[in-house]
């Protein structure tokens, strides 16, 4: 990507960032955005769609893009510990944003984004014939909403009791067990 290009989307998506923990999302507007930033319009158009593409970005920037395997090749259990440090570094945007409701809610973005982290992981990693019922597609999903909720979980966590390591665990321990792990067994 060209570098321009992409301090360019970093400018806009900081900004952005820092309006939503001051404002409503609903409230912002691509003006302001380009006010802070120093730019026209137009320029953020060349970017993003709108304001909605532009937080998509922030999510796909902040914990997905340097934790998919492939040129990064990092285990899962330490893309979930990356991911999870830039949310604790973030966390009053991270509150701010799942106020992001509706048609494109900020839960619905950040579980498709973590849909294609999960399926990248499976597309890489899988072992062969596993389930081989299931496709990787429907895994990710079952598994994304999973992440979801563990994020959420976190990100509400006003009272700082739970840690980085600890959320982790608990997406680990939660993505490796089932239901019936934690039930009693019947005759």
């Amino acid at each position: 990507m060209d570098k321009r290009k992409e301090m360019m989307e970093v400018a806009l998506a900081e900004n952005l960032r820092e309006l939503m923990q001051r404002s409503l999302f609903e409230k912002i507007t691509i003006k302001q955005i380009c006010d802070r930033t120093g730019v026209i319009r137009a320029t953020f158009y060349n970017h993003f769609e709108d304001k909605y593409d532009c937080l998509n970005w922030i999510i796909w920037h902040d914990l997905i893009e340097d934790n998919i395997p492939g040129e990064h090749n990092k285990e899962y259990a330490e893309s979930v510990e990356d991911a999870l440090k830039c949310i604790e570094e973030n966390k009053d945007f991270y509150r701010a944003a799942f106020n992001v409701i509706g048609q494109n809610s900020f839960e619905d973005m950040l579980r498709h984004n973590l849909k294609k982290y999960v399926k990248a992981y499976l597309d890489e990693y899988r072992k062969e014939d596993y389930l081989a019922r299931y496709d990787n597609d429907l895994l990710a999903g079952y598994y994304a909403n999973t992440l979801t909720y563990c994020v959420k979980v976190f990100v509400y966590d006003t009272g700082g009791k739970k840690t980085v390591g600890e959320i982790k665990q608990m997406i680990l321990d939660l993505t490796h067990h089932s239901v019936t792990d934690f039930l009693i067994q019947t005759e």
